[in-house]
């Protein structure tokens, strides 16, 4: 028991270092969002800014997006893909097809290790 105690303080402490660096990581997440509002108007207002500088001091490139001419990254929640094939499919094939693709990634979702996580205590 004395080792369950010492490796859950452990647990803790890392939990909360872990939870400091994600607050810190979304106030720069943050910071860069407004960084990047500014360049936005930069190139907005600005038609021959280069697209494309490299970064000396760091060797890395900065690379402009143009709108209209990419494409982010997406994932679809349970709730979208139900709207979509209720949109395109009568109702019974639609509410079938979202069963059998929800059965489908919940087994693949199954763990087969351990998970832990920490909550606040419920205090009466």
């Amino acid at each position: 028991m004395e080792e369950l105690k010492k490796t859950l303080s452990r647990y803790a402490d890392v939990s909360k270092r872990l939870n400091e660096v994600n607050a810190n990581a979304t106030k720069l997440r943050d910071e860069r969002r407004t960084v990047e509002l500014d360049l936005t108007a930069l190139y907005a207002s600005e038609k021959n800014l280069p697209t494309n500088i490299e970064l000396k001091t760091s060797g890395l490139v900065f690379s402009v997006k143009q709108p209209n001419q990419w494409k982010k990254g997406w994932t679809l929640s349970k709730k979208e893909l139900k709207s979509y094939l209720e949109d395109l499919l009568p109702k019974e094939p639609a509410e079938e097809l979202m069963n059998e693709i929800v059965r489908r990634q919940e087994a693949k979702m199954v763990e087969t290790d351990y998970g832990f996580e920490l909550k606040v205590a419920k205090r009466d």
